[in-house]
């Protein structure tokens, strides 16, 4: 008689990078690894007048003028004065896979950090982040003692945010 030896699969999570935003105000989120185009510190923005708070300036990057979110005035309702030290990353998103890609700037406290994320991080959104619910944000996870949100760029970028 044979004995049968049953080995138990061991599945391993499947790993991928992202960059962590600092928006000051003890907001942070991410974006994927190749939703972060560049990063540029000290960058000359341009203000628009008659467009929304959190959304009144832009970029001259490559040829291309580009709306410069400010995610803390976007989730308090109001503008948020920010200090001298200017960071804008420029994420990249696609809102079809027929489209072209589009850029936009993202107003940061600080440089971005890369890092890895496993399945193993997922969580739920706790009910005190909120604001930072679908379609905010498409996904969340557990790093370094804290819930990051993954930014949802099609949505931030949308025409309904007033911001095309």
């Amino acid at each position: 008689m044979a004995i049968e030896k049953k080995t138990e699969k061991k599945v391993e999570a499947k790993t991928s990078r992202a960059w962590v935003l600092d928006f000051g105000k003890g907001l942070q989120a991410a974006v994927g690894l190749h939703e972060m185009s560049h990063v540029l510190t000290a960058p000359v923005l341009f203000d628009v007048p008659g467009t929304p708070h959190f959304c009144n300036e832009v970029i001259v990057f490559q040829q291309r003028i580009l709306p410069v979110l400010d995610i803390p005035s976007l989730l308090e309702g109001q503008k948020v004065i920010h200090s001298s030290h200017e960071v804008v990353g420029i994420a990249v998103y696609q809102d079809n896979p027929v489209n072209p890609t589009s850029y936009g700037g993202l107003r940061l406290a600080s440089l971005p950090h890369s890092i890895y994320v496993t399945d193993d991080q997922a969580c739920e959104l706790p009910s005190h982040k909120h604001y930072w619910a679908p379609p905010l944000s498409v996904a969340c996870f557990q790093y370094d003692g804290a819930v990051i949100p993954v930014l949802n760029l099609v949505y931030l970028f949308n025409k309904t945010l007033g911001v095309y």
